[in-house]
């Protein structure tokens, strides 16, 4: 009797395991299910987003954006005198050398 409470106990027991271990089974199955689908969405929005950003870069859309925006070349007034300026040439120093006098502008020429 004691022998047949006890096997009774050890099925009842094992069956309980089988029980619990199937429960986290398929939680862990809902877990990864869902993980994939996140994923899915991920990649779907990333996706979209490339093309997004494609569709924006393309030449014909930053075309319109700048006419649409008024960014085309524009002249500019540099007036009767001008604003250019002739930068001298860059000089090398040596450590011998003497010091190089003022640098010639437009406006500043030197005799």
């Amino acid at each position: 009797m004691l022998n047949s409470i006890l096997f009774c106990f050890l099925l009842a027991s094992i069956g309980a395991c089988y029980v619990w271990l199937g429960v986290k089974k398929k939680d862990r199955a809902d877990q990864i299910l869902g993980m994939h689908r996140e994923i899915d969405e991920f990649k779907k929005l990333i996706k979209e987003k490339d093309m997004h950003i494609s569709s924006r870069l393309a030449p014909e859309a930053l075309r319109a954006r700048a006419a649409a925006g008024g960014l085309e070349l524009k002249p500019i007034d540099i007036g009767p005198r001008g604003r250019l300026v002739r930068l001298p040439d860059p000089v090398v120093v040596h450590q011998d050398a003497a010091p190089v006098s003022s640098p010639v502008l437009a406006g500043n020429r030197q005799p």
